[in-house]
């Protein structure tokens, strides 16, 4: 674990300011919700 927090610092020390805005680490996709009647329509397709 130590190890892997020395790396981390490391890196820190030398990324950029835009790599490691915490802005970007709290933005994760959406996903979109699929209802039965879509679900549906894509069987009857195939």
């Amino acid at each position: 674990m130590a190890k892997g927090v020395k790396f981390l610092s490391s890196w820190i020390e030398v990324a950029p300011a835009l790599l490691i805005s915490p802005n970007k680490l709290l933005i994760f996709p959406v996903l979109e919700t699929i209802t039965e009647e879509e679900a549906e329509e894509c069987n009857e397709d195939s």
